[in-house]
C-alpha cells in the first residue's frame, strides 16, 4: 500500500509537521499553567475549559485532560532494549482523557467536518490546512462555548490531532461512515 493510498487501515500516522510543532506548544504552554510547586511538590492545577452533553451525560473537559490525551504523541518515553526501535506513539482513546476527547468529537462531528474539510477535500499535508482548521474550529469554539482564545486554540489543536490520527489523514477523503467507524476503531 502506498502513502497515498486513502484507505484505512493500522498502518501508523504521522502528523504533519507544522500541526505536530503546534501540538508541542500548546502541550507546552498548558503544562505551564497547571503545574506549580508548593512545599517542595509538584502540583497540578485543573483548568477548566467547557461542559457539553455526552451520549453519556454531561461532560467537564479540563486542561489536564488535553495534556493526558497528548502526551503519547509528544512525549518519548524511554525503554531498554539495545538496538531495538522505540515502541510505537499511539493515541488512547480509551483513557478518561481520550473518552472525554472522543465523546467532544462524536457529539460535535458534523460541525467539526464542516470547519475542517470545507477546503481541503485529500490528504491533511498542506501546512495552510492545518492553520484554517485550528483557526476555523477555535472561531467556533470561541462562540460556541465562549472560552477563552488560548484554550480555544488549545482544544482545537487536541481535537485535530485527535481526528487526524483516528482517521490516518484521510478525515475528509472518507464518507461520514468510515470516519465514524475510524473514530470508533481507535
Amino acid at each position: 500500500m502506498n502513502s497515498d493510498d486513502s484507505s484505512f487501515d493500522d498502518r501508523t500516522y504521522n502528523l504533519p509537521p507544522d500541526l505536530l510543532q503546534l501540538a508541542t506548544e500548546v502541550d507546552a504552554e498548558l503544562t505551564r499553567s497547571i503545574n506549580y510547586t508548593t512545599n517542595g511538590y509538584l502540583v497540578r492545577r485543573e483548568i477548566h475549559i467547557l461542559s457539553f452533553e455526552g451520549m453519556s451525560g454531561r461532560v467537564s473537559l479540563k486542561s489536564g485532560d488535553l495534556v493526558d490525551f497528548l502526551n503519547p504523541v509528544l512525549h518519548v518515553s524511554t525503554h531498554d532494549a539495545v538496538g531495538a526501535a522505540p515502541p510505537p506513539r499511539r493515541l488512547s482513546f480509551t483513557s478518561p482523557a481520550g473518552r472525554k476527547i472522543l465523546q467532544f468529537m462524536e457529539t460535535y462531528f458534523y460541525e467539526l467536518r464542516d470547519l475542517i474539510c470545507k477546503t481541503n477535500k485529500g490528504k491533511f499535508p498542506i501546512s495552510s490546512q492545518t492553520t484554517v482548521a485550528v483557526s476555523g474550529i477555535t472561531h467556533w469554539l470561541l462562540e460556541h462555548f465562549g472560552i477563552h482564545e488560548e484554550l480555544a486554540k488549545s482544544v482545537a489543536t487536541t481535537i485535530l490531532v485527535g481526528l487526524l490520527i483516528a482517521t490516518k489523514g484521510t478525515f475528509c477523503k472518507m464518507t461520514e461512515k468510515e470516519a465514524k467507524a475510524a473514530l470508533a476503531k481507535v
